[in-house]
C-alpha cells in the first residue's frame, strides 16, 4: 500500500532483475526454481522479439510460445516444480470442430500448464470442456468492445469502475467503495452488480453526483502496524468480485464483469493465443478461412494488443509490483 508504481518501457529487463535478486537470495531447490524461471523469462523474450519480424499466422505461433513461457516463469516463482515430470499445454483443438478449444483438467500423469495457471489465478479448471472461440475472445477485456461491435456478443458486460480505499476522520477505520457512472445503467446490466459475493460485501447503492456508489458493509480497524496486512486481506476479498483490468497510458483501468465466465481474463488471453498459434501449425485451412472472413479483425487485434497486456500483467504478478507503461 502506497508503494510507487514501476514505470518501465522494458518490462523484460525489470523481470530479469527481480528474478536475479531472488536467485542470489535463495539456496537449494528455491534457487533452482528461480534459475528455471529466469530461463523461461529469457525464452519468452526471444519468442516475443522473433514475433515482431513476421506476420500472421506465423506470428501467432511465436506469440503463443512467448506467453506460454511467461506463464512457466510465473508458475516457477510460485513453487510449481516444472522440468521434473511430463508437461503438457492442457489445451487442444478438438477433432471434427471449428473455432473451438478444449480445456483439459489437471492430470496425475504430469503437469498441465494451463490448469496450473488457472488455479494460480483463482479460477481452477473443474473438468474437461470445449469452449467456443467467440466466448474466449469476448471474455478478454481489451477485445470485448470489438466483439460487441462485430455482433459476436449481444450486450457489453464489462462495467468501468473506480475503487476507493477510504478512512474515517480519526484515521483508524478503513472501508472501500466501488463507483461507476450512472450513465452505464442503460447500456449495461448494472442490476447484476449486487449479486453473489458482491451482495454479501456491499451495501445497497447510493447516488452521488451522477455516480452509483457501493460501499462495503464492514469497516476494518487499522493502524500503522497492521495496515499492510489489512490491505492484503482486502485484495483477497476483492479477488472474488470478478474484476478485470486493462493497462492504459494512465495506469490500470478496472472493470467489473457482470456476466463472468469460468476463467480469469489472463487465462482467456492465453487460450485465445493458443488457438491462433496452434491452428497456424495444424489447421491451415481454418486459419485461411478466419483470415479472410469475419474472424479476421479479432485475430489481428488479439495478436496486436493482447501479448503486451499479458506481458505487463504477468510481470506485475511475478514481481509483486505494479508494473505500468511510462
Amino acid at each position: 500500500p502506497g508503494e510507487n508504481a514501476v514505470l518501465t518501457a522494458d518490462p523484460w529487463s525489470f523481470l530479469h532483475s527481480v528474478i536475479l535478486k531472488k536467485i542470489k537470495a535463495s539456496r537449494g531447490e528455491n534457487k533452482k526454481r528461480f534459475s528455471r524461471a529466469n530461463y523461461y523469462a529469457r525464452l519468452a523474450e526471444d519468442f516475443y522479439k522473433a514475433a515482431n519480424d513476421v506476420e500472421l499466422p506465423t506470428k501467432g505461433t511465436l506469440l503463443y510460445y512467448g506467453m506460454l513461457n511467461l506463464v512457466k516463469c510465473y508458475l516457477s516463482t510460485k513453487g510449481i516444480l516444472l522440468e521434473t515430470t511430463h508437461e503438457h499445454h492442457g489445451l487442444n483443438l478438438p477433432l471434427g470442430s471449428k473455432y473451438k478449444v478444449q480445456v483439459l483438467p489437471i492430470s496425475r500423469s504430469g503437469i498441465n500448464i494451463y490448469a496450473e495457471f488457472c488455479k494460480a489465478l483463482g479460477s481452477p479448471v473443474k473438468g474437461k470442456s470445449v469452449i467456443e472461440l467467440s466466448d474466449v475472445f469476448s471474455n478478454i477485456p481489451e477485445l470485448h468492445g470489438l466483439c460487441a461491435d462485430l455482433n459476436f456478443v449481444r450486450r457489453k458486460k464489462y462495467l468501468p469502475i473506480k475503487i476507493n480505499f477510504l478512512l474515517n476522520k480519526s484515521f483508524d477505520w478503513l472501508f472501500t467503495e466501488i463507483i461507476f457512472d450512472k450513465k452505464h445503467e442503460q447500456p449495461l446490466l448494472t442490476s447484476r452488480f449486487l449479486k453473489d459475493e458482491r451482495k454479501k460485501y456491499f451495501k445497497e447503492a447510493s447516488l452521488r453526483e451522477g455516480k452509483i456508489v457501493y460501499r462495503s458493509k464492514r469497516r476494518k480497524r487499522v493502524n500503522n502496524n497492521n495496515w499492510p496486512a489489512i490491505y492484503a486481506n482486502i485484495l483477497k476479498e476483492y479477488s472474488r468480485f470478478n474484476i478485470a483490468s486493462i493497462l492504459t497510458r494512465s495506469g490500470y483501468k478496472y472493470y467489473c464483469d457482470l456476466s463472468p465466465e469460468i476463467y480469469h481474463h489472463l487465462c482467456n488471453s492465453l487460450l485465445a493465443m493458443f488457438f491462433i498459434g496452434t491452428a497456424a501449425r495444424y489447421r491451415p485451412s481454418e486459419v485461411e478461412e478466419a483470415m479472410n472472413g469475419e474472424w479476421r479483425p479479432l485475430v489481428t487485434e488479439t495478436a496486436a494488443v493482447t501479448p503486451k497486456q499479458f506481458l505487463y500483467q504477468l510481470v506485475s504478478l511475478t514481481a509483486n509490483k505494479l508494473c505500468i507503461l511510462p
